[in-house]
């Protein structure tokens, strides 16, 4: 996308030229359809979602695109609805009813897992996507400023402890593919 690319590269510029209302909308739509479809030719199968690295697909004038979009293939959509935006999910969209980005940082423990599985219980969410970054730690990850904190996600996330908890809790683990 040359229309937002430095020196070859994308970054959280993007947010900026959102801002100044520059965004090259129909080379963002393009290069949608051609990840799509590079997407499904490298594993001759569709994506079980949409998402976008730091939520830019959330950006207003970028999320119409990427709604039809995903509508108009049938794939769920990741939909950060703890943010207020002005503009309407389309009817008939795929997508969890709720979303949790709160098990992040160096407070990642059980028990925030389940503050935020008890809060999406309170506001009667039939389904939550809780937004995490486990990982083993190798040279790529070496290289995130998020690197250790993975690897205690990675600890929680694979615990008896909380696979019991979620359970006892009504819930199951499930995919975008179960919404």
């Amino acid at each position: 996308m040359p229309g937002l690319a430095r020196e070859g590269k994308l970054g959280k510029w993007i947010w900026q030229v959102a801002e100044e209302n520059a965004l090259p909308l129909d080379e963002i739509e393009r290069e949608l359809a051609c990840q799509y479809q590079r997407f499904v030719d490298l594993f001759d199968a569709e994506p079980t979602h949409f998402d976008s690295h730091h939520h830019v697909h959330m950006i207003p004038q970028i999320f119409p695109l990427v709604a039809e979009f995903a509508k108009s293939k049938g794939i769920a959509l990741r939909i950060d609805r703890t943010i207020p935006y002005s503009f309407a999910i389309p009817e008939g969209l795929r997508s969890s009813e709720g979303f949790s980005s709160e098990f992040y940082g160096d407070a990642v423990s059980e028990a925030l897992f389940l503050q935020a599985l008890d809060a999406s219980t309170a506001r009667g969410e039939a389904s939550l996507e809780m937004m995490c970054h486990p990982a083993f730690v190798d040279n790529t990850i070496m290289g995130s400023a998020y690197c250790y904190p993975r690897l205690a996600e990675l600890d929680v996330l694979t615990s008896a402890s909380l696979k019991y908890a979620i359970a006892e809790r009504g819930y199951r683990l499930g995919t975008y593919r179960d919404v």
